[in-house]
């Protein structure tokens, strides 16, 4: 056992590996009850010693096969609308104003945690003098949904809210932990680095970080209207389903249900429609073209092959040009009609030409590109450079490769090391080891 004493109580966590964990500390009020609906609320003080020993219950959301993927072994965790919890990885010494990077899970915003397999940061950690902070966001519904449409006292949002208190909750404690409070990085993927860049255009929260690292995922806030018809649509499926219910007699199993009806009204999209996102607010109040601190994009070489893995994988031309629509893309059906062609799509279209406009856009920060290309084309699981593949690098996760047989590891692990390395360069030095990006050096540093 090994305790911390911050000014509000004590926290204890484990000693396993030279590595100390605090795991499920609480950095909000549990979201439900009165404030179900509603914005969280930062936890500041406990009257009693927090057990933050083990994984705390994840956010109510639908089997995710990615997550089972992306795993060496198979782990279920219980879900709960109490879930606003946060995850502390740090290496066993008493060194001051460690850099702290806070990791902000993808899933499209309706899967995902801070639990789960790939994220949990021990090879970072074993390696460098830093802290890695993994935390749990509201999900689906609970989420991103616009609940103000259905009451004036409820919110939108909700997910991002959460993820702010985290930010607080890591201003005000980290300290304690031998963490700079005065030197953290966002680090994001896909939904993830989405919800960073809604935390950009938002000026108040300034102070709670200092460095973003934004991994394929570029954010298309949804308009307030484009929320209330969502809403909108959410409301009419209650009435039909359970009608004889209150919004706050809804069970998680009920919303999550409410969920899948929504999704399936939509038609198929293979995640590519984003039904609960971010949505515009009054608070994000700063353009992308003013933000100044140091960025890091990053795209992988064949993002869509996640997407539409293979030719049986594909959607109808038709409804694939459907949803590239609600993503603002527009393309001809005649280029759309393989399931090579849609993921080439997506690749282009979806992710790398949008990371490229975010780039220009942020012409006041000093940012950098960088495109992860290693593949294995002799096997089956990892032929190419797909979205989600590059966390295994940058989190050392070497036995999820082992697990799907991969057996000599030799180039992988250097290539891990070395992105964990240049992770920790920008964490520690707002830079990375190569050329910034510029109108005139507009080239990705390439991992492969």
């Amino acid at each position: 056992m090994v305790t911390i004493t911050t000014s509000f109580g004590k926290i204890h966590g484990i000693k396993e590996d030279e590595i100390i964990k605090f795991l499920g500390v609480p950095y909000a009020y549990p979201p439900k009850h009165h404030r179900r609906f509603k914005h969280s609320e930062l936890y500041t003080s406990w009257n009693h010693d927090i057990e933050a020993t083990h994984f705390k219950d994840i956010p109510p959301q639908p089997y995710n096969k990615l997550e089972t993927f992306f795993s060496s072994e198979h782990v279920t965790f219980p879900q709960n609308e109490d879930c606003l919890y946060l995850n502390i990885w740090k290496q066993n010494n008493e060194d001051k104003d460690k850099p702290v990077i806070i990791y902000f899970y993808g899933g499209g915003f309706v899967n995902g945690h801070g639990s789960a397999e790939l994220y949990t940061p021990e090879a970072i950690v074993q390696q460098h003098d830093v802290i890695v902070i993994t935390f749990n966001y509201r999900l689906g519904a609970l989420g991103f949904l616009d609940w103000s449409y259905f009451n004036e006292t409820f919110d939108k949002n909700n997910g991002l809210s959460d993820q702010i208190n985290v930010l607080k909750w890591v201003h005000h404690y980290i300290e304690s932990f031998g963490g700079n409070p005065h030197n953290v990085t966002l680090m994001g993927q896909s939904a993830g680095s989405m919800s960073i860049m809604a935390l950009m255009q938002m000026p108040e929260i300034d102070t709670f970080y200092h460095k973003v690292m934004l991994l394929s995922g570029t954010l298309r806030l949804d308009k307030k209207e484009t929320g209330y018809l969502k809403a909108q649509h959410f409301h009419k499926l209650i009435v039909t389903h359970f009608q004889n219910k209150g919004l706050e007699d809804l069970t998680v199993s009920n919303i999550l249900k409410l969920q899948a009806l929504d999704e399936a009204s939509r038609g198929k999209s293979k995640g590519l429609e984003l039904i609960y996102a971010p949505i515009e607010d009054d608070s994000m109040s700063r353009p992308l073209s003013h933000f100044t601190k140091p960025v890091v994009v990053g795209v992988t070489n064949n993002e869509g092959d996640c997407y539409i893995r293979n030719e049986s994988r594909k959607l109808e031309a038709s409804r694939f040009v459907n949803v590239m629509t609600l993503n603002d893309i527009d393309i001809d059906e005649a280029n759309a009609q393989t399931g090579k062609q849609q993921a080439q799509l997506v690749t282009d279209l979806y992710f790398k030409t949008p990371a490229l406009q975010l780039l220009d856009t942020l012409s006041l920060s000093t940012r950098w590109f960088l495109r992860f290309d290693w593949c294995l084309p002799n096997t089956s699981d990892f032929n190419s450079a797909y979205h989600i593949l590059d966390l295994v690098f940058w989190f050392g996760k070497m036995n999820i490769l082992k697990a799907h047989g991969i057996k000599n590891l030799t180039s992988e692990i250097k290539l891990s090391e070395q992105m964990t390395s240049d992770l920790v360069t920008f964490a520690k030095s707002d830079t990375m080891p190569w050329q910034p990006y510029h109108s005139n050096n507009k080239e990705p540093h390439i991992y492969k």
